[in-house]
């Protein structure tokens, strides 16, 4: 499964580069903006919430950096990374310049359940 799913992303990002850091945060930029008006839409604040969390991230080079090298290990290999998220780096980076409304715990605990989906999506046997 996580073959198929690996070179669908290939496949989806091939104009982005996906080993390209600056391509991949424009291709992940541009899909935000497309999800961000169907959030708006929904009754519900946690999407937009969620959304503004991803788009701090994105915009925030050190943060991005971060991120990026992280599930670019877990893709580069087809073995189970249980690299830890180092929260107390994550946190700094975040309180250097994050406004009120970005909560580095929120941040920590997205890149973790990304993390943790790439690898339930390689542990899948068919």
């Amino acid at each position: 499964m996580f073959p198929l799913i690996r070179l669908a992303m290939q496949v989806i990002l091939q104009p982005q580069s996906l080993g390209d850091k600056d391509s991949c945060r424009k291709f992940l930029t541009n899909l935000l903006a497309l999800v961000k008006p169907l959030a708006a839409q929904t009754k519900t604040e946690l999407d937009d919430r969620l959304l503004q969390q991803l788009e701090y991230i994105l915009k925030t080079d050190a943060l991005f950096d971060y991120f990026y090298k992280l599930i670019a290990d877990q893709f580069a290999t087809n073995e189970i990374i249980f690299e830890g998220i180092n929260e107390s780096e994550v946190t700094a980076i975040v309180e250097q310049s994050a406004p009120e409304a970005i909560n580095p715990i929120l941040i920590v605990s997205l890149i973790t359940q990304i993390i943790s989906l790439i690898n339930a999506i390689k542990n899948v046997k068919l």
